[in-house]
């Protein structure tokens, strides 16, 4: 038998909207956006890992002392890059 590996807390749309302190709509759209969700029928569920990358994605964007942006290497999860790297591989559906 495998071992098993602990579940994170699972929080509900609302559960983790009132975390963030957010509104529901913007809990959901953060979620599918970043692909940090689970869906199951029409519930959007969020874990405690999914919550941790919303709001890393979420962090300003440090600026220097002018007040324009400075240009910093942009945080993938390891989830997000094995994501986004089989998006790049898959192959693409011809139009018809």
């Amino acid at each position: 038998m495998p071992p098993t590996i602990p579940l994170d807390a699972i929080y509900t749309t609302d559960e983790a909207a009132e975390r963030l302190r957010v509104s529901r709509r913007t809990m959901i759209k953060l979620g599918r956006d970043l692909e940090s969700c689970s869906v199951i029928g029409r519930e959007y569920f969020f874990s405690e890992r999914d919550l941790l990358e919303i709001w890393q994605a979420q962090r300003a964007t440090p600026t220097s002392s002018q007040g324009r942006a400075v240009k910093v290497k942009g945080f993938l999860s390891d989830v997000r890059l094995q994501r986004s790297l089989q998006r790049l591989t898959q192959k693409k559906r011809r139009r018809q």
